[in-house]
């Protein structure tokens, strides 16, 4: 195998390993958490729900729901419960989010969003009790709910309204001192959300939409952990101004601080059936992502007053921005990996061509004939190296001949000739693994589009999803045949090796586009197109130039297979 064979399968190592390294984090089995069990006081007449065995959403044994409150936003119907203050169901409006529809996956009271705690570690007795039903209060024109609860020693508010912007709910939580004497309290309040195994785990390169991570952002800093990394318990950071969240590919439930340094901790805890494994694909995981504030001492008819901004809905980028009124905003909830900068390039060419077509189909055949032409000098240096190399073919062939098996001899003959015509072998690959870091962050991002999300184009129902009718992986395939075909082959590369290249790859690509969104799949068959375009002009003007062409190059290399097979029978006698 010749010098430039061996690169290219290197370049193909190092993108695996970097893809593995930095890509989306995938699901895989460890040892079953060990999390010391968690205890409530009840207030009297309080009835706790029935964990065991655990009960979710879509089973038929359903928690006691409590009164219920309907709040009508920009975008969203929400339902809150007076157990727990907390949120039973979160509809969105459009049609393009049908599914999930619903951004509650949760029914019990201690799993709820938006649920209010005031004994978090730390606190004193201000409030005697840990769950208890408040009391109910609804806002005109399904605005908003007031919910409140009230003991000896304290008088408890909790107000959930609309805002102007899409997807938000306002939450402002009151808390008043009745007491004769300093009474202590620390408030905590969370999202959160579950899943099963089944609907996070992908296949072959398809990141499950549903693959859930974890974040608390701080500044400018941003802490993202997924459902592996929680083999010790909880993580937590402290002075956690901007938000916490749960977050998957398309969708975000994040509480946004507004003043206060609370502490944001972030859990993804195994919930199992008894002798059940984490492999089942049943297994469940609740993922928390909580707000706590320091603990506070208030005098008697002292007040301390506690406000966040609660967002439920699809990553889209407009949106976050806006979000909690712009500051702080929610943009990267959105994880585009390792590439991050790269790809908030290609999401910046995206929108802007959308923009001006308002079609996603369209806007990525856009997007991917702008990124070839912004890296065409580039491409221009691995044509030129290229067909630097099929000049010296003749010389090359006539020293694999003279030499036969005797490989050192032949590879120094072979970097003499390239020293004495000034020609880098090299200069074909280095370009293109300059480009690298762009095919992973074209990934990272057509992965993460939410505006693909249930989009149709041409043929495809849903652009987040393969196609179901298979048209476009053999399209890709055949199209990927073509380009093997009229590539000449590489220099010392035997007609055994351009036959699996010519049908390895394109095999390889076919399966996998089987499981990948279509959005990837229009990138890729019009990359493939706009290659297979530039090769011809390529051979066009080499044939201009006198410099052999690529099927020339073929039947050169299917040709000398013999004299070597020939050298190696008249050393072998």
């Amino acid at each position: 195998m010749d010098r430039n064979t061996v690169i290219r399968w290197v370049v193909i190592a190092v993108a695996v390993i970097l893809l593995l390294k930095f890509g989306p984090t995938s699901c895989k089995s460890e040892t079953a958490q060990s999390l010391p069990p968690e205890t409530y006081t009840n207030a009297p007449g309080f009835v706790p729900d029935a964990l065991d065995p655990p009960v979710v959403e879509g089973t038929v044994n359903r928690p006691p729901e409590g009164e219920l409150c309907k709040i009508s936003g920009q975008r969203f119907d929400a339902e809150l419960s007076t157990r727990g203050a907390a949120l039973t169901h979160f509809r969105l409006h459009d049609g393009q989010y049908a599914v999930p529809g619903d951004l509650v996956t949760t029914t019990h009271e201690r799993w709820r969003s938006l649920r209010t705690l005031f004994r978090a570690e730390g606190a004193g007795d201000q409030v005697p009790f840990d769950r208890f039903d408040w009391k109910l209060e609804r806002m005109p024109g399904d605005t908003g709910c007031i919910f409140t609860y009230a003991t000896d020693s304290v008088a408890l508010t909790k107000t959930v309204t609309t805002t102007s912007r899409p997807f938000e709910l306002a939450v402002e939580t009151r808390v008043k001192n009745l007491a004769a004497a300093p009474k202590r309290h620390r408030l905590e309040i969370g999202m959160h959300e579950f899943r099963r195994l089944h609907e996070v785990k992908g296949s072959l390169g398809k990141i499950s939409p549903f693959l859930t991570e974890l974040s608390c952002a701080r500044g400018g800093d941003v802490t993202r952990s997924a459902k592996d990394d929680f083999k010790d318990g909880w993580h937590r950071v402290e002075g956690a101004n901007r938000y916490a969240s749960v977050n998957n590919g398309y969708f975000a439930l994040a509480l946004l601080v507004e003043g206060g340094d609370p502490t944001c901790s972030i859990l993804a805890e195994d919930w199992l059936e008894r002798g059940q494994s984490r492999d089942d694909d049943n297994a469940g995981t609740i993922y928390h992502a909580n707000l706590a504030y320091p603990a506070r001492e208030l005098g008697p008819g002292a007040e301390a007053l506690y406000r966040q901004t609660a967002f439920l809905g699809p990553k889209e980028r407009p949106v976050l921005a806006r979000a909690g009124g712009g500051a702080p905003e929610l943009g990267d909830t959105i994880n585009l990996g390792f590439f991050s900068p790269v790809a908030k390039v290609l999401v910046t060419i995206l929108n802007f061509f959308h923009g001006k077509i308002g079609n996603w189909g369209l806007s990525i055949i856009c997007m991917t004939l702008a990124i070839r032409l912004v890296l065409f000098p580039l491409q221009y240096k691995s044509i030129k190296s290229a067909l630097e190399m099929r000049k010296l073919r003749p010389e090359m062939d006539a020293l694999t001949k003279k030499f036969g098996d005797d490989a050192q001899a032949k590879n120094l003959a072979m970097m003499e000739l390239y020293k004495k015509r000034g020609v880098n072998p090299l200069g074909g690959c280095l370009p293109q693994l300059v480009q690298m870091p762009v095919w992973f962050a074209m990934y990272t991002t057509l992965q993460t589009a939410v505006e693909v999300y249930h989009t149709k184009f041409l043929w495809f129902a849903d652009l987040s999803a393969p196609d179901r009718f298979y048209i476009q992986p053999l399209l890709l395939g055949g199209m990927m045949i073509v380009q093997q075909k009229i590539m000449p082959p590489q220099p010392g590369m035997d007609p055994m090796q351009q036959k699996m290249m010519t049908w390895l790859m394109p095999i390889i690509f076919t399966v996998m586009m089987l499981f990948l969104p279509a959005a990837l799949g229009i990138y890729s068959m019009t990359n493939s197109a706009l290659f297979i375009v530039q090769q011809l002009a390529v051979e066009r003007i080499a044939a201009k130039y006198g410099i052999p062409s690529a099927s020339d190059a073929k039947k050169g290399s299917e040709k000398k297979a013999p004299l070597a097979d020939e050298t190696r029978q008249v050393r072998g006698g």
